[in-house]
């Protein structure tokens, strides 16, 4: 809604102007210009120091005479519209003086904008009034010239109430000036115009203001003489500023008082993008040059500290967080009761307590993920990323692209953008390092200077970004035997080692096996909305007695078949189980098994997966719990190995 407030100086003009405002938006209604609301409000106040004292928050002022004189003189920074005496009203209250009075000489009172030229109206009219013009608008400057009048010998005063209560108390003849109707209908009018334009000024003024207020760039409007115009909160705020407006024209370089600072701003050139010392703090300052008709009007600032670039590149990596790089499970999601795995959550709960890298031993399936998001989620980096990658699941020409990132256009068919790495969306958070054995040499020297030096540089790019990651990495293998045979780094060995972890594989782990199979079956189960699915005793045994050398994933998976394929049965007995444990895990024998050299046992195991899946690669490889990548190159090592 727009608002006018209409200054009147007696009662009757208020009365008049509310009669007048009425009819005006009944006329707006009758021919359907309703587009826009309005609201009038009449405030008396005879001067322009009682106007002032009232609450003139409008889009527009209507003032008359003096009033609004004043008002524009002093820069009111409203718009005024002036309700003038028009020349029909000046001509009503000539023709009233010759009535009444004839050529008696009079005196007219107002400010110039009101009577200028009245001398030669009343001539032609034929009545004798002599004009006297008001400095101020305030009471005294009317009595002083009232009381001039008079002792200049005129008999009426012509002017506004006050005027005439003066003359009144003096017993002097007096007729009051005043706007007619058609004078209000024209000042509504033209206020109802200017309050549009003046309100949607306003409205953009306080968009664009709180536009530069919450920026959080410091913002700072100089102009040609480098004399400050402006500037917003954020800017006080970094350059630790006494609030106010007192800094408003005063040259940049005493309010600042940065030698650095002041002779960026002197610097020839458009645009200027420099890191400056300022108050024992680090600013990064950028200086734009405004331009009208090719000639320098002013300069504009940007200002931000380290600690806010830090902290939008904080908020940047963030979302990562919301977008899936998160860790699911805590050590509560780590089913078993055995010694050997309660005693591996108790070491894994205290290497949480510390940022310390740590490498987490165990064959394929034992939970190395699994315990890796348990000790994210139990440290100080909770709510942070967690990142995982697995090293041999990514060809080896993409994986240094996928941990360090690379700049735009940095080889064929990279982005033109770039993409940052997995060390830069872990920033602040944990980096998951999956079958770390299997990463190529060279990128483990590379990895090596990110733990040295805490920083990144993506591929293609002489940018460093510093870092903050914690490192946990996982193996099924020795690491130190790789290093004795030169297939791993020694020094990253020890970096990485700082803490290790070992997992110990299900058949060690007593009753677990039983729990975890009773666990995944009511999962599964419920998942497909049948009824539960509960182990014999016998049954029970036999589970325990398997070798289960993929571990939980094996174990995980055989559940989730018999479940499938299990029919109705409620009770599952021994017999029944064996139609659906996978070939290649055979019974637990007392003493073949164990004669058997390692390497030839892990042999064994994958061929009679490939057998079991008819030669199938991919189908082997879900059999077993592991990748088509990482079994092929299982079977190339231990084949080397072997020969």
């Amino acid at each position: 809604m727009i608002r006018i407030v209409l200054i009147a100086p007696f009662e009757d003009l208020k009365k008049e102007a509310e009669q007048v405002f009425a009819e005006c938006m009944e006329n707006d209604r009758a021919e359907q210009n309703g587009a826009r609301a309005y609201d009038l409000c009449v405030l008396l106040a005879p001067t322009t120091a009682q106007a002032l004292s009232l609450d003139l928050d409008a889009d527009v002022i209507i003032a008359r005479g003096a009033t609004a004189f004043d008002l524009k003189r002093r820069g009111f920074p409203l718009p005024i519209v002036e309700l003038v005496i028009s020349g029909e009203d000046t001509l009503n209250v000539l023709y009233n003086l010759k009535e009444h009075y004839g050529q008696t000489p009079a005196a007219m009172i107002g400010s110039t904008n009101m009577i200028l030229g009245i001398e030669q109206t009343a001539q032609k009219i034929g009545v004798n009034v002599t004009p006297y013009y008001l400095e101020e608008n305030t009471d005294e400057e009317i009595y002083r010239v009232v009381m001039r009048a008079v002792a200049d010998g005129k008999k009426v005063i012509l002017g506004g109430m006050r005027g005439c209560t003066y003359a009144h108390n003096l017993g002097v003849e007096h007729i009051l000036l005043t706007s007619g109707r058609s004078s209000i209908w024209n000042a509504i009018t033209a206020a109802k115009q200017l309050g549009v334009v003046s309100r949607e000024t306003k409205e953009q003024s306080l968009l664009r203001s709180a536009m530069v207020d919450n920026a959080f760039e410091g913002l700072i409007a100089l102009d040609q003489n480098g004399n400050i115009l402006s500037m917003n909160h954020s800017a006080q705020n970094i350059l630790d500023l006494a609030p106010g407006n007192w800094f408003l024209g005063m040259p940049i370089r005493e309010v600042l008082r940065s030698p650095q600072i002041a002779k960026l701003i002197k610097q020839s050139g458009d645009y200027i993008d420099e890191i400056v010392e300022y108050a024992q703090t680090h600013l990064s300052v950028k200086k734009i040059t405004i331009y009208l008709r090719e000639e320098v009007i002013g300069y504009v600032l940007t200002v931000l500290n380290a600690n806010q670039i830090q902290e939008t590149e904080g908020k940047l990596r963030g979302k990562i967080y919301h977008k899936g790089h998160t860790a699911k499970y805590t050590f509560d999601n780590i089913i078993g009761e055995s010694a050997p795995i309660r005693e591996c959550i108790r070491r894994a709960n205290a290497y949480a307590q510390t940022n310390s890298s740590i490498v987490i031993f165990g064959e394929s399936g034992t939970g190395k993920e699994l315990f890796s998001q348990s000790i994210h989620n139990a440290s100080g980096r909770r709510g942070q990323p967690f990142v995982a990658i697995n090293c041999a699941a990514i060809p080896e020409n993409l994986l240094e692209s996928e941990l360090f990132g690379y700049a735009g256009g940095a080889f064929t068919g990279a982005s033109k953008e770039g993409k940052p790495g997995l060390f830069e969306l872990a920033h602040n958070g944990t980096i998951f390092l999956d079958e770390i054995s299997e990463m190529p040499l060279a990128l483990q020297s590379r990895l090596l200077r990110v733990i040295q030096e805490r920083e990144i540089m993506r591929i293609g790019h002489d940018k460093v970004i510093p870092i903050d990651v914690r490192i946990i990495a996982a193996s099924n293998r020795n690491l130190y035997e790789q290093v004795q045979k030169g297939l791993f780094r020694e020094d990253l060995f020890y970096r990485l080692d700082v803490l290790d972890l070992m997992i110990p594989p299900l058949r060690e782990r007593g009753g677990d096996i039983t729990l975890l199979a009773q666990a995944f079956l009511d999962e599964f189960c419920l998942g497909q909305s049948r009824k539960p699915i509960r182990l014999s005793p016998s049954a029970e045994q036999l589970l325990e007695r398997q070798l289960w050398q993929g571990n939980i994933r094996e174990l995980r998976n055989f559940c989730e078949r018999l479940c499938v394929l299990g029919g109705s049965a409620h009770v599952v007995e021994a017999d029944m189980l064996k139609d659906f444990l996978f070939k290649g895990s055979g019974c637990l024998a007392p003493m073949a098994e164990p004669e058997k050299p390692a390497t030839e046992l892990e042999l064994e195991r994958l061929l009679d997966a490939l057998e079991a899946a008819k030669g199938n690669k991919t189908e082997a490889a879900k059999a077993l719990g592991i990748s088509r990548v990482t079994l092929w190159r299982q079977l190339k090592r231990l084949e080397t190995e072997q020969s």
